[in-house]
């Protein structure tokens, strides 16, 4: 077991993130611009699995990153617009954490990646649902989820790249759903190591995965 409390000194509080979340949110309708506004372009056509922006959004000295992409509608959960995929860079992994499954050798190139979870949001914006995958569809290197524990407060996207209000939003989603976060790679570790301990079957995507209430979020 790992404590929560030792592995996230460096973390924001929780009334920090309630107080971004809530301050970003406000802004952005402020200005006549909700999130959805502001990490899809205007006017044209969204298209399935393009990256939303094209070469991803990543700030800040552990690599964090994300990207917003669409399934075709016959592959989303109900109510699902997208989602948003969630990384640190395997620089900001804890020194002498080995990878749980290493990336493959390629000749491509490739990000050096650390996939936290991905945040899927209806067609107004609101976060419904954290789900975690498999080490193939994000070609990343796979750590431990007491690895990325270790690592999760780190996690801040705020920096010269990107929306501000979205780099905002989307580091206090990841601050107060930590509890959930680190549940989740656990619960995605136990079933990748029963069913596919390789981290390449295509029939083993989405390990793990849960609902988002937005109100508990903010007032457990």
């Amino acid at each position: 077991m790992f404590s929560h409390s030792a592995t996230h000194a460096d973390a924001m509080t929780r009334d920090a993130a309630i107080d971004l979340l809530v301050g970003a949110t406000e802004a952005m309708h402020a200005r006549g611009q909700p999130l959805m506004r502001r990490v899809l372009p205007a006017d044209v056509p969204v298209e399935q699995w393009a990256h939303y922006p094209a070469d991803d959004v990543v700030n800040g000295p552990a690599g964090s990153r994300y990207f917003y992409h669409c399934h075709p509608p016959e592959e989303r959960e109900w109510g699902e617009h997208g989602h948003f995929h969630l990384f640190l860079a395997r620089s900001a992994m804890p020194h002498g954490h080995h990878p749980m499954m290493p990336a493959p050798p390629t000749d491509e190139p490739r990000a050096d990646i650390v996939h936290i979870a991905a945040l899927s949001v209806d067609l107004q914006g609101l976060p419904i649902r954290w789900f975690t995958v498999n080490r193939w569809v994000t070609d990343e290197t796979l750590f431990h989820a007491r690895t990325i524990a270790a690592a999760l407060g780190r996690f801040d996207l705020r920096g010269p790249v990107g929306d501000p209000l979205v780099n905002d939003w989307l580091t206090a989603m990841v601050a107060l759903s930590r509890p959930m976060l680190i549940d989740l790679l656990k619960r995605r570790d136990t079933v990748l190591m029963d069913r596919d301990p390789g981290g390449e079957s295509r029939s083993v995507e989405v390990p793990s995965d849960d609902a988002i209430d937005l109100v508990n979020l903010l007032d457990d």
